[in-house]
């Protein structure tokens, strides 16, 4: 960590901290130009997720995420954050390449979010350097600043007084100190250094309203800030303080989601929170969003939840069900204190050297919550209310679409809407509150008919006398997780294209309507305090279930699986709420150059076919509470051909009264059903179509391949190899060489059914200008990777890539899941799982050659570019 960033900039610096963190991997003492990224990926890390780092305003950031087991990659990792920190080489050339994909990186970002941004940060940020430091930078000064500007930052705030290593895993902490005393102690501080100062963000008595439009934005959002000091967290006092204050902003946000629920709600969502906006200064926030022409009334429903808690307070139950909810997460997390992931701890650590953060440990947390918890009051949560929302140190952020027949409010209605809550008679909010059990009675048990063990990966299968299949893998990867899923075989494709819509947004339907007798809003206070949850899914070709619990609230989990297929429940109030968000989401989507982008590729794959229609208003009001209702209670009533997969925390026999109960009494008719080939085929030929939208000047590039797979393990591998392979070689080429974009996305994927296709995608964004060129050079790349295959260094790159990355995931619970979903769902051998590395140690140059030449047809893709409008 540095404790610099884009604040500590000069004038003509700006931008140039970030500019220094690309540098760091453009040529060190130790790495020459691009031998950093090369030696990092010869030992299986890939560059974005191992390999990484940020730049924000008070600080940089770099990440390694390497392998242990090889000192020699140990020290060399060492090595790479010395050179960073103090012997990045900046060469002339490098520079001036890494400039470009910096600039690139600026026109990502910009878009309408940034352009109402760059009007509202200098009145949130009033009379403060943050207003002007943004890390990104300005273009001008990225286009010219001299090689010797940037040298300057480095030299002034790259030193040890600013500096903290930190490192978390697998290791001997004794060696890995010695690594640490022998790379960094010699890192010398400057003669006389610069002082790191940190520059405040001022108070004001005003109400300050920065309120921005614009043509391409897509939503209505208002961001109520009342601006506050950074607290010190360093005692067990302001410890029990964000207790506390979490309660509240926890409360006040189940309120504010109830109003979500009504037929008319006031706002597509709303929420209230707390926390530091940049290092020096604070917010208690509320943030509306809404529909067209509905910011005043947005504004006056969250204010009007907050000022009645302002006079009537939270109720006692509210307290007691967060308070619940509170105990259970800190429970996991602390039954979880032997598994958690090496970089959440790295996380809390950097927050602690740049911020200060405590790091007692969870055990300590967890003594703190049990020792404080129950200490908590209505009252004194009661107060944050007044205590947070006043007028002095006010700014509201106001951010509307740009269009006829939209009025965004001034100033002065803003003030009287505030005003209007401030008068208003209101009365206290009355909890609605179920006392019953989840379910009224309990279902007669079934059985299990048939056994089976899989012993080599640890799978139990059972057949229940309904027909259900049920496959078990036990974990000890997490104390306190179970995931599952479930899958039938029809989905959508058994509706007809009339019924396409009220199909696809069923399970949603079925969610916000509740179960049984409650309601959705009385459902989830029933569940407070359960770590668990549960969705159905109806997806094209199949229908199901998906979620997690933990062992203590498992029940609960087999409970609502149970009701969601015997007990659904329509709520026609519910149901227009749901409709009224869908249609204030979609009011303003096609302003957005993407969308259209977007849009355009999703018909031309599909031929304009009616279920691959883009989301639009008309099709919205296709939307219809029976047809949905009726859709799901037909996909759901026969349960006799799911197979359930449950990985995780549990033992079969642990498990099994629940399943016999609640899995095994569910309603089988044995319908003997299959989904349905609706027909969705890409096109053929080589199509190439252009979409001219949006102001700013940057333009997006998508390269699709398609055609029929010869389904096989070893040619999904292949598949998956090749992209591998040419998303080292393109990124090489187009960001390294040219530094014609940001990044460059190369996906593939594999389809068995309805028919066996398959598709890779390779994605970038560039300048309009070097649309063309770039394309020109991802097509000779492709063609020269199926004559002569990819040199050795890259096809070792991902084989050990490759065999990373399988090492960790098979202790991971939901890869686990996932892959033997797709191994029973294809009917293939669940234990080819574990016969991945035959597959990584036979791959050659001269395969992927041959899948480059089986999966590149130039006479068969589609070219979708997106350019601004003219």
């Amino acid at each position: 960590m540095v404790n610099a960033g884009s604040i500590l900039e000069d004038d003509d610096q700006r931008g140039l901290a970030h500019v220094v963190e690309h540098m760091a991997f453009d040529g060190t003492a130790h790495f020459k130009k691009q031998e950093l990224v090369n030696y990092l990926e010869s030992v299986g890390m890939r560059f974005g997720p191992d390999l990484n780092a940020y730049t924000s305003f008070d600080e940089t950031v770099y990440m390694l995420q390497i392998p242990t087991d090889t000192p020699s990659i140990v020290e060399k990792s060492f090595e790479i954050l010395e050179d960073w920190a103090h012997a990045i080489s900046f060469d002339d050339d490098q520079i001036d390449k890494e400039r470009n994909v910096v600039i690139e990186e600026w026109r990502i970002g910009r878009g309408a979010g940034a352009r109402m941004r760059d009007k509202q940060f200098p009145l949130l940020f009033k009379n403060s350097r943050y207003a002007e430091r943004l890390p990104i930078g300005e273009k001008s000064i990225l286009d010219n600043f001299r090689h010797e500007t940037l040298r300057r930052f480095y030299r002034t705030w790259y030193r040890p007084d600013l500096m903290a290593v930190i490192a978390v895993g697998d290791f001997d902490r004794t060696r890995i100190e010695e690594l640490i005393r022998r790379h960094f102690s010699n890192v010398e501080l400057p003669h006389r250094p610069e002082i790191r100062r940190f520059y405040p963000v001022p108070d004001h008595d005003e109400t300050l309203f920065a309120i921005a439009t614009d043509s391409e934005a897509t939503l209505s959002t208002v961001g109520i800030n009342y601006l506050k000091e950074v607290e010190a967290e360093t005692t067990e006092a302001a410890y029990r303080r964000s207790i506390v204050e979490a309660l509240y902003n926890g409360m006040l946000n189940e309120r504010l989601a109830e109003l979500t629920k009504r037929g008319d709600p006031p706002f597509l969502f709303a929420s209230s929170s707390k926390g530091n906006l940049v290092r020096t200064k604070g917010a208690y926030s509320i943030e509306v969003g809404v529909k067209d022409n509905g910011i005043l009334r947005g504004i006056g429903a969250a204010l009007t939840e907050a000022q009645r808690v302002r006079l009537f307070g939270f109720t006692q139950p509210e307290l007691d069900r967060r308070k619940k909810e509170f105990r259970r997460i800190i429970e996991q997390a602390y039954n979880e204190r032997d598994k958690t992931e090496s970089d959440n701890f790295a996380a809390e650590l950097i927050r602690h050297y740049l911020e200060r953060e405590p790091i007692p440990g969870i055990a300590y947390e967890f003594e703190l919550y049990k020792k404080y918890l129950p200490t908590v009051t209505l009252p004194e949560v009661n107060r944050l209310a007044a205590q947070w929302m006043s007028d002095r140190n006010r700014v509201i952020l106001v951010n509307a679409p740009r269009k006829a027949g939209t009025i965004t409010p001034a100033p002065e209605e803003i003030r009287a809407a505030f005003d209007s809550v401030a008068r208003k008679q209101l009365r206290p909010y009355i909890d609605t509150l179920s006392t019953s059990a989840l379910l009224s009675a309990e279902p007669a048990a079934g059985t299990v008919v048939e056994e089976k063990e899989l012993s080599a990966i640890g799978v139990t299968e059972w057949r229940l006398s309904n027909g259900v299949k049920v496959i078990m893998k036990p974990t000890d990867f997490k104390n306190d997780e179970i995931l599952f899923t479930a899958y039938s075989p029809g989905g959508s494709s058994l509706v007809p294209d009339s019924e396409y819509i009220p199909a696809i947004t069923a399970a949603s339907v079925v969610e916000e309507g509740g179960l049984d007798g409650y309601d959705a809003i009385t459902l989830q206070k029933m569940l407070a305090g359960k770590l668990v949850s549960v969705s159905p899914y109806i997806a094209e070709l199949e229908e199901g279930f998906s979620g997690s619990g933990t062992p203590q609230d498992l029940e609960t989990m087999f409970q609502l699986i149970y009701l969601y297929v015997t007990a659904p429940r329509t709520d026609s109030t519910a149901f227009l709420a749901y409709k009224s968000r869908i249609k204030g989401y979609l009011e303003n989507r096609s302003s957005r150059p993407e969308s259209a982008f977007e849009d355009t590729i999703e018909v031309t794959l599909s031929q304009y076919h009616p279920r691959r229609q883009p989301w639009t208003e008309k099709l919205f009001e296709k939307l219809n509470l029976g047809s949905s209702f009726a859709v799901y209670r037909d996909r759901f009533a026969d349960v006799g051909d799911f197979t359930f997969l449950f990985v995780g925390a549990f033992k079969p026999g642990g498990i099994r009264p629940l399943v016999l109960r609640y899995l095994a009494s569910l309603p089988s008719i044995h319908r003997n059903e299959h989904w349905r080939d609706v027909g969705v085929r890409p096109p053929k030929g080589v199509i190439e179509k252009s979409v001219r939208k949006g102001i700013e000047p940057k333009s997006r590039v998508q390269l699709i391949f398609n055609g029929p797979f010869v389904w096989s393990r070893e040619n999904r591998y292949a598949l998956n190899s090749l992209t591998n392979a040419l998303s080292i070689t393109l990124r090489e080429i187009l960001r390294e060489e040219k530094g014609g974009t940001y990044g460059v996305s190369v996906n593939g994927s594999v389809s068995h059914d309805p028919i066996s296709q398959y598709s890779i995608t390779i994605g970038f964004g560039c300048a309009p200008e070097r649309v063309q060129e770039l394309v020109r050079s991802a097509l000779a790349e492709i063609e020269r990777s199926k004559r002569t295959g990819f040199d050795e260094k890259t096809v070792l790159k991902v084989k050990e890539t490759q065999r990373r990355e399988r090492e960790t995931s098979l202790k991971q619970n939901n890869f686990w899941l996932q892959n033997l979903k797709f191994y029973y769902q294809n009917g293939e051998d669940p234990a080819s799982i574990l016969r991945y590395d035959s597959l990584v140690e036979r791959l050659t140059s001269s395969m992927l050659g041959r899948a480059a030449r089986d999966f590149f047809n130039r006479d068969n893709y589609v070219k979708v570019v997106l350019d601004p409008r003219e």
